[in-house]
């Protein structure tokens, strides 16, 4: 039954603590660990007597999570956040948001961003930071689909 209000994938020292700091703003979060032993730890120590729920597996925790579902990813940045991106995406829907909360490589930010504009919004329009009033609007159709773009000053 879904409870919670978002989920944390990670209990390093950081994710632990913004498990406990958005438990005591009254969120109900659901823990997650690709070691399933440190969910256990996290639930029968640091997070006992709270409402944090643990999970057993990622379609565990999804199924844990109210729609739209919300997952903050605290992995080690690179290959990882890929990985768990790539798992946690076939058992998510369409206004489901997966966010990069670690030290993800600044390279990687715009496309990343950018992807995640796509996923969400379908077609959308920005404007470009590092010149201020120029807008770039992409018409994203889906899957293998075609992108088509135009830019313009405001």
């Amino acid at each position: 039954m879904a409870q919670a209000d978002i989920a944390l994938i990670g209990l390093a020292v950081m994710g632990q603590n913004l498990i406990m700091n958005m438990n005591d703003h009254g969120f109900v979060v659901c823990a997650f660990n690709r070691t399933v032993s440190k969910v256990h730890d996290f639930l029968q120590n640091e997070a006992k007597g709270s409402k944090v729920i643990g999970a057993e597996s990622l379609e565990d925790m999804v199924s844990k999570l109210k729609k739209p579902r919300r997952i903050v990813l605290l992995v080690k940045a690179g290959q990882a956040v890929d990985d768990f991106i790539e798992k946690l995406v076939p058992h998510l829907e369409a206004g489901d948001i997966i966010i990069d909360g670690g030290n993800s490589e600044h390279d990687m930010l715009p496309a990343n961003l950018l992807q995640a504009q796509r996923d969400y919004f379908g077609a959308h329009t920005y404007e470009l930071l590092a010149n201020p009033g120029h807008y770039i609007h992409t018409n994203w159709t889906g899957h293998g689909g075609n992108v088509s773009s135009s830019s313009y000053n405001a």
